[in-house]
């Protein structure tokens, strides 16, 4: 045990102690503490080893190698302050120190480390893909430009992530913009990305579709508008239901249309437009006859003004009456009231 007296020296170790602080003033003073606690008892057992050939080595130079095996910044100049990236890396790099003081959190770090070089590769897309939008108007554009923006996204990415590139100042200020960037574009282009996606689905799905026929209801190649019904007297029915042999409804726009609030094969065609029975919270109805019709010059904004939808005109007031013994033509004993003239073109496809 030594027994060589240091109190000669206490007070100058104090002072060095001090000095030190001083040195380190720029930081936090919680890591101050953490770099200097313990300052004063090392130099005191410094001495004691030491006798008289002890000295205290200079305040600022040993402040500075403090620094650095703390892997901290060199000491700000006064009158200037630490900028916004120097701060931010500061306090990240407390906080990490911090969090690797508890094993758990140690070793999520740990794991989240392992997978920094995923997120160079998922930075280095959403650069491209923010280039391809924002700048060519298209997602996924890979022809030989987009591939070869891509390759430099890549490469760019990855170094930064190694150290290799940009590794002065003002480049870490670059990187962190970079980094807040692509955390914010991210959500935003991953949902674009998938409204992209479903389109091409539906696309997929609708090209799959025959439309060589005329869809619908057809008699003879030529699509029906509208059907009206009349009763064994003859009498025009105002409202009437139609099913098939199998319970389903009979509708003039088939299965496909249904959905749609109007018949899109008669849409823009010059002529009225049906729509399809509406009620508050249920799809539209198409087996309800006659189907109201929204007439040719009464359109919004390119497509039909379905709220002014009117019932349309029988084309007979009445018809033979089936106790008559007529053979069922209408236009015998019947004329036909006044109704504008439709031309359907049979070639043409319905809207998608």
């Amino acid at each position: 045990m030594s027994t060589i007296d240091i109190s000669p020296v206490e007070a100058d170790i104090a002072a060095f102690a001090a000095s030190v602080r001083r040195h380190l003033d720029d930081l936090p003073a919680e890591e101050v503490d953490e770099l200097v606690d313990g300052l004063p008892a090392d130099m005191a057992d410094q001495a004691a080893d030491s006798g008289a050939a002890f000295a205290l080595p200079d305040a600022a130079a040993y402040a500075d190698e403090l620094r650095a095996a703390a892997g901290l910044p060199p000491r700000v100049e006064p009158g200037r302050g630490p900028g916004l990236v120097e701060r931010v890396a500061r306090r990240s790099r407390t906080l990490t120190g911090r969090l690797r003081a508890h094993p758990a959190a140690a070793a999520t770090w740990d794991f989240l480390s392992a997978l920094r070089p995923a997120w160079w590769l998922i930075r280095a897309v959403v650069i491209f893909e923010a280039i391809t939008v924002f700048g060519r108007g298209q997602w996924l554009q890979l022809d030989l430009v987009g591939v070869v923006i891509l390759l430099a996204c890549v490469i760019v990415s990855v170094q930064w992530g190694r150290g290799r590139w940009l590794t002065r100042k003002w480049g870490r200020g670059i990187l962190l913009t970079v980094n807040i960037s692509a955390w914010v574009l991210l959500p935003m282009l991953v949902f674009g990305a998938m409204s992209s996606y479903a389109q091409w689905r539906a696309y997929g799905s609708m090209a799959s579709i025959d439309y060589s026929s005329t869809p619908g209801l057809a008699i003879d190649g030529e699509r029906v508008r509208n059907v009206f019904a009349y009763d064994a007297e003859g009498n025009p029915i105002e409202r009437v239901q139609l099913f098939d042999q199998s319970g389903r409804p009979l509708t003039t726009v088939g299965r496909g249309g249904q959905s749609d609030e109007f018949d899109w094969y008669f849409y823009g065609g010059g002529g009225p437009t049906p729509v399809g029975e509406r009620e508050i919270g249920r799809q539209p109805v198409w087996n309800i006859f006659p189907l109201q019709e929204v007439t040719a010059d009464d359109w919004l904004d390119g497509e039909p003004a379905i709220d002014d939808a009117v019932e349309p005109t029988f084309p007979f007031p009445r018809v033979p009456s089936l106790a008559d013994g007529s053979d069922g033509d209408p236009s015998s004993s019947a004329s036909p009231a006044p109704q504008p003239t439709v031309y359907a073109d049979p070639t043409a496809s319905p809207a998608p």
